[in-house]
């Protein structure tokens, strides 16, 4: 149960991913979820929205049901974009789940809540609630909560449809170590035997592994962002570095991708960018990243200064460890200490300028040898780590024991 699915990219990229594991393994998988329109906010060409549509594609039978498009920055349309996705998910969606043995749910937004606890009637059904967004911490922080006694009801009724499935649930996954704290500490009836971090793999049909490209004499070096292009990436400081370095460092930053904050961080690398250093892409289809990722000779994962931010693993992070790119953290906390245990990368705080830009000058001198052995290093610690069927594994491992076995022989035979 997700309201992202396949061909949704980055984070909404997840459940496919998971999905195409259960099925490998001999699990019959059903998936209940919306029509794709993230990140854009517009439904995707080939997909009209009906009451519900119904379709088989790799061995995964995929419900759909209507929602309300939207993805920008407004407080109204988001909720809007959330609240129909759980209604209709509601009404439509029971056919989709009905004799399963398990549900695995994408737990972002919270508004899926609706739709879980109703199909499995109250965590009778059993089901594994895998949290990529802290809930509400994450609405908190962007400011989509409105202000005054409308905001603090909302707030109240967040937090508490929050702590109900997490406390129904048979586990509760995490995709990064210090969540597991978090929600213990403000959910009492979750103790550390209900927790398993179970962190995001990456679809590893699209990005596999490739030697970072060869340094060649007279080119710049190439550092590109992929992904999402909003305000909690923090990218004005990296743009503004990047367009002060001196002039004898041949460097420039290409950014792919299209969000919310996009026509303002334009705006504002036309106004520092004297020297021509920055380049925007705009939005690709996901087939064509990994091909524009092997133009770069190093990647950038950056969020925001907050606290908040520190307890949140990206999801492009697998994505370049198992691709063997070498990475520009400019991140704290867990994402940062992923990045430097794998080996594959250089870490920053968001909040010190200095750093950053020391940081890409020593990038832009390294050796083809230096950035290649960062990158099997990032590889390495992907596959130790990381790997889709390990994720999948520990999945159905934590809710029936029993049945990763025991049930996928019998299926398979």
């Amino acid at each position: 149960m997700t309201q992202w699915y396949d061909p949704e990219p980055g984070p909404a990229a997840i459940p496919g991913v998971l999905a195409r594991e259960f099925a490998a393994a001999g699990h019959e998988v059903r998936v209940l979820t919306g029509f794709p329109n993230y990140p854009t906010g517009r439904v995707y060409p080939g997909h009209r929205q009906t009451w519900r549509r119904t379709s088989t594609v790799d061995g995964v039978t995929v419900t759909r049901v209507p929602l309300y498009a939207s993805h920008d920055s407004s407080a109204v349309g988001r909720a809007l974009n959330y609240l129909s996705f759980a209604v209709s998910a509601t009404v439509l969606g029971r056919r989709s789940l009905r004799g399963c043995d398990m549900v695995w749910v994408y737990n972002s937004p919270a508004t899926v809540a609706l739709p879980l606890l109703v199909h499995t009637r109250w965590g009778r059904l059993p089901y594994f609630l895998h949290v990529q967004d802290l809930w509400p911490d994450s609405l908190v922080h962007s400011g989509m909560f409105p202000e005054g006694r409308a905001g603090r009801l909302a707030l109240v009724v967040v937090s508490k449809t929050v702590s109900l499935t997490e406390r129904l649930a048979r586990k509760v996954g995490v995709i990064s170590p210090s969540v597991s704290d978090l929600i213990q500490g403000r959910n009492p009836d979750v103790g550390p035997d209900d927790i398993v971090y179970v962190p995001n793999p990456t679809d590893e049909g699209l990005f596999t592994f490739s030697e970072v490209r060869e340094r060649r004499d007279g080119e710049p070096f190439v550092l590109m962002y992929s992904g999402a292009i909003g305000d909690v990436q923090g990218l004005d400081s990296v743009v503004e570095a990047v367009a002060s370095l001196p002039s004898d460092v041949d460097l420039r930053l290409v950014l792919v991708g299209d969000g919310i904050a996009l026509d303002r961080l334009k705006a504002f690398a036309a106004r520092v960018d004297d020297a021509g250093r920055i380049e925007f892409v705009g939005r690709v289809p996901k087939e064509r990243v990994p091909g524009l990722m092997q133009e770069a000779h190093a990647h950038l994962v950056s969020l925001g200064a907050s606290e908040f931010l520190e307890h949140t693993t990206p999801s492009k992070i697998p994505s370049l460890l198992a691709s063997g790119a070498v990475v520009l953290g400019v991140i704290a906390g867990d994402g940062a200490r992923l990045i430097t245990e794998s080996g594959a990368g250089t870490v920053v705080s968001p909040a010190d300028t200095d750093a950053l830009q020391t940081a890409l000058v020593s990038l832009s001198r390294l050796t083809t040898d230096d950035l290649r052995d960062r990158g099997r290093s990032g590889r390495r610690h992907y596959d130790a780590y990381f790997s889709a069927g390990q994720a999948a594994a520990a999945i159905i491992e934590a809710v029936h024991p029993t049945f990763t076995h025991q049930q996928v022989t019998k299926d398979l035979s």
